[in-house]
């Protein structure tokens, strides 16, 4: 690991907190069991910020240029705070070396990490920017991506009294199924085309030998839900583009080390349309509470025209109205197909927070309000989306 954070330096906390600077496997598998427990009451509970996610990315995405932290506040014994970072690279203004540190982020993997805590406790973000600017020799620049609109993160901001320097801009928007009381009444208010288009799939995909619907699929263990899932998705044009899980050996390592992860925590969730043997759609999802979070989804396109992904999809919100135990799909995605399923939208931001240089700071600020920073940040964003209508994390770069 590069050296481009300075080993923890001497911080005194306000209160009864503690803070506990964290930078490798071991030690962030220690905070696991308060991990998850903050997660599970903060208001704000998203995959995005687990320990599963976040410890895989770190292990795994991190380059050998750069380096990472996980802070952790605790008050007594009770984990309230947690903020994992990567420094990416220091800047050498003159007199002024400017670390720039980002929340874990990738347009394909990533979306939303900011500073996790307990709900109304968001001035905890506050105190890990204390520690952070006590850093000897840097000015840290703090960077996090697609922020939703009910983040910990985006709250701190609003609270009066707070000591950030943070700009914050639109970053897009992240779609969800609310489940409806029964399927019925949803499908009637879908379009005819699009209610066409499911009935064509069903009666092409009856055609096909041996079918079968495997939603929250437990029988196999993760590894094997895991291959299934890979495969299909890299006998794509994701294959073809070198853009799958399957053709980055970093990136299988870390959504396996995820998948089992959130297996342990009881989080896992698996869905299949199989024919025999051979996987026709498959979603990587991941349930909290009342929630489930599409992170990955994928299809055998030479059975496109069954319409698998939509089939899968219809499948998993019926069963959501059944069994009443979801009142959200969340597909961490703003993709035009959504509109078919008539999916609600919260808003995204991305997020500067600043470091407190005297003059330099307030004209970092005015620059990254102006509008021509935003028009360079859109047509940058546009550049770099990824063009998969069916799997695209919206995520910007």
């Amino acid at each position: 690991m590069s050296s481009l954070i300075p080993e923890p330096w001497k911080f005194d906390p306000p209160g009864k907190l503690r803070i506990i600077d964290a930078r490798s496997p071991e030690v962030l598998a220690e905070h696991a069991e308060a991990w998850a427990a903050l997660l599970l009451c903060s208001s704000y509970a998203s995959p995005m910020v687990s320990y599963p996610q976040v410890s895989a990315f770190l292990e795994t995405q991190v380059r050998d240029t750069q380096s990472w932290l996980c802070l952790f506040a605790y008050e007594d014994a009770t984990l309230v705070g947690v903020l994992p970072l990567i420094a990416a690279r220091s800047i050498e203004f003159p007199g002024f070396p400017v670390l720039l540190m980002k929340t874990p982020y990738d347009i394909l993997h990533t979306s939303g990490v900011g500073c996790l805590t307990p709900a109304g406790r968001e001035e905890i973000l506050d105190v890990f920017v204390s520690y952070l600017n006590r850093m000897p020799g840097r000015w840290p620049a703090i960077r996090m991506r697609e922020l939703l609109e009910n983040d910990p993160t985006v709250h701190c901001l609003d609270r009066a009294g707070t000591r950030l320097r943070g700009v914050l801009t639109p970053g897009g928007r992240e779609n969800h199924i609310v489940v409806p009381e029964n399927y019925e009444s949803y499908h009637v208010g879908m379009s005819s085309n699009f209610k066409r288009q499911l009935k064509r799939g069903r009666r092409k995909l009856d055609e096909l030998e041996n079918i079968s619907f495997r939603c929250r699929e437990t029988t196999r263990a993760p590894a094997e839900n895991m291959r299934r899932f890979e495969e299909v998705e890299d006998k794509g044009w994701k294959g073809a583009g070198n853009s799958s899980i399957k053709a980055n050996a970093r990136n299988s390592k870390m959504y396996a080390l995820a998948a089992e992860r959130f297996h342990k925590e009881g989080w896992m969730e698996w869905n299949f349309i199989e024919s025999g043997e051979a996987t026709i759609a498959a979603h990587f999802g991941v349930r909290i509470h009342r929630t489930l979070f599409l992170l990955k989804i994928c299809y055998d396109e030479e059975h496109a025209g069954c319409s698998p992904g939509n089939l899968l999809i219809e499948n998993v919100v019926k069963q959501a109205c059944e069994t009443r135990d979801l009142d959200e799909i969340n597909c961490v995605a703003d993709c035009a197909w959504h509109k078919n399923w008539q999916m609600k939208e919260r808003r995204i931001f991305d997020l500067v927070i600043l470091p407190k240089i005297p003059f330099i700071s307030a004209i970092l600020s005015s620059i990254l309000r102006s509008d021509t920073f935003q028009r360079l940040k859109d047509r940058i964003d546009k550049h770099c989306m990824n063009p998969d209508p069916s799997d695209t994390p919206r995520l910007n770069p």
